[in-house]
């Protein structure tokens, strides 16, 4: 089971639940129909809207407050099957301790992934630390199987491995909107 965010309050009085998610494929987890588990409790979502950051759940059809406040304070897990993930996605949360191999040479392991302004970044961790963004223009694709990042290119920004990440950070977005090029 994958942790796709946290009930933090109820909302309004018509049975809605207010959660909070960094989950990446929020899409995919919050679906009419998809079952979820909050408190070792299997439920079927209803309704999902979303409401300036956070995410409005209704769930098992019920319609009213009082249904609901005993699941304020629990955490949100659903199936990864349930994700419909397709063969070529996957999650950031299978990312840290998989290999980064560019040009079919290992360049080191994912430490963890940092979320940037313009994409999302992993902290590589090899013969120097670095950061590599989640762009296409660096990553060829991810294999679940091996546990494997497969890249391009990436073996260059070890040469800014020293740089500060916050300073870093902006420069990759800088990048990825195509500002040095």
């Amino acid at each position: 089971m994958i942790c796709i965010g946290k009930i933090v309050t109820t909302f309004g009085i018509k049975g809605e639940l207010k959660v909070v998610s960094n989950f990446d494929k929020c899409d995919k987890a919050y679906r009419p129909k998809n079952k979820v588990l909050i408190n070792n409790i299997l439920h079927e979502v209803s309704a999902v809207r979303y409401h300036k950051n956070n995410i409005l759940l209704k769930i098992d059809n019920k319609d009213n407050i009082n249904d609901v406040l005993e699941y304020v304070g629990f955490n949100i897990y659903i199936a990864r099957s349930d994700l419909n993930l397709k063969s070529d996605e996957y999650l950031l949360s299978d990312l840290p301790g998989a290999k980064v191999v560019d040009n079919q040479k290992n360049i080191g392991v994912i430490k963890e992934v940092l979320q940037g302004a313009a994409s999302n970044i992993v902290k590589v961790s090899g013969e120097k630390e670095f950061l590599i963004p989640l762009v296409p223009a660096y990553v060829q694709k991810f294999s679940l199987e091996d546990k494997t990042l497969y890249t391009q290119n990436a073996k260059d920004l070890m040469l800014w491995g020293g740089f500060n990440e916050d300073w870093y950070i902006i420069f990759i977005s800088w990048d990825v909107y195509g500002l040095f090029k």
